[in-house]
């Protein structure tokens, strides 16, 4: 039933609160370490990406020429 009383005093709801927060706290703390991992290097990656697809880079790259 809704809102029922388990053996130890604590009701399903309070229950279904304590998973719910746990979990957002869990995915805090693991999305922010894979941020403080990752972060750095995604960022340059994605930065060069935009400079070489938006003709940023002034030099002409001569191994292109060679081909």
């Amino acid at each position: 039933m809704v809102g029922s009383v388990d053996e130890d005093g604590m009701g399903r709801p309070t229950i279904f609160g304590a998973g719910v927060s746990l979990g957002m706290f869990a995915g805090i703390v693991i999305g922010s370490l894979v941020t403080l991992w990752l972060g750095e290097a995604v960022l340059d990656a994605a930065h060069r990406m935009l400079d070489r697809m938006s003709g940023r880079r002034e030099r002409v790259n001569f191994e292109l020429l060679l081909q």
